[in-house]
């Protein structure tokens, strides 16, 4: 098969054994490296439940994250304007943890996911808000090994915004085992959601593609519109547990603004309805 980011041939690497009952083939392209499956007919059925059953990091996953993520946008997106706030929208943002940490710290950010349900961060859909804001920053976390044509809905997301902050482990030089005992832990073929694994190059390859800069440091990565150095990049990812807590002084936290603003559309939204079913 040809691969799914530059398009040069990619072949056979291992045969994987997907929720533990489908025989698929995974290809690796000679090129860039990029590892993926070719026709993912199982995603209807590995996608029964979003957010599949043994993923335990979810929560310490998005409590580390909201830190870097404040981090970075404060330090090169120009979130420490408050004149002009930007926004933040965060593609694929599952069940709206992120976002409402986020806004909690003070960052104007959105929600958007075609796949799972928003329980955190209601009202903040970005469908109802994207005629009033233009994100000066995208984040997509653990999304980007769900995707069955990478290089399209990569570059979609590119279009909403040329600066994306997102996480991929990428794949070791040497193929970790698929099957067994030593297993790579990330290929996750007994829940069939991760079917697109990336090497550095793959994404340098799309950076490319996308007329953008690449930096990244271990599992996180940013596309930028403009060129942020490596060394700043790793350093405020290293040392966003100090650099949170000053940067959030210097933001004005969205707990209780949201609140007034939801309670008053909700008692709006109420009126409105008893007014519906009460003509006079």
């Amino acid at each position: 098969m040809q691969c799914k980011i530059c398009g040069k041939d990619a072949q056979i690497a291992f045969k994987a054994k997907i929720l533990c009952k489908y025989d698929e083939d995974f290809y690796k392209c000679e090129h860039c490296g990029f590892l993926s499956a070719n026709q993912v007919h199982w995603l209807e059925e590995a996608y029964k439940d979003a957010i599949n059953i043994s993923d335990t990091g979810i929560v310490a996953r998005n409590l580390r994250l909201y830190t870097i993520v404040v981090c970075v946008a404060y330090l090169f997106f120009g979130f420490r304007n408050k004149e002009k706030e930007p926004a933040l929208l965060d593609l694929g943002g599952g069940n709206g943890l992120l976002v409402r940490l986020l806004r909690d710290s003070g960052i104007e950010a959105f929600w958007e996911d075609k796949y799972c349900q928003n329980f955190y961060a209601r009202g903040f859909e970005w469908h109802r808000h994207k005629d009033l804001f233009i994100p000066a920053l995208c984040t997509s976390f653990e999304v980007f090994e769900h995707l069955p044509n990478p290089k399209e809905e990569i570059s979609s997301m590119l279009a909403i915004c040329k600066n994306l902050l997102f996480s991929t482990e990428l794949l070791p030089s040497e193929i970790p085992e698929p099957n067994g005992e030593n297993a790579w832990w990330y290929y996750g073929f007994s829940h069939g959601q991760h079917i697109s694994f990336f090497t550095r190059k793959s994404l340098e390859s799309l950076a490319k593609a996308n007329n953008v800069f690449f930096c990244s440091y271990k599992d996180l990565h940013l596309f930028s519109e403009h060129a942020i150095k490596q060394s700043h990049f790793k350093f405020a990812i290293k040392l966003a547990p100090y650099l949170f807590p000053f940067i959030k002084k210097r933001l004005t936290s969205k707990i209780q603004g949201d609140h007034q603003r939801l309670l008053k559309e909700q008692i709006a939204e109420k009126c409105k309805n008893f007014d519906n079913n009460n003509p006079l």
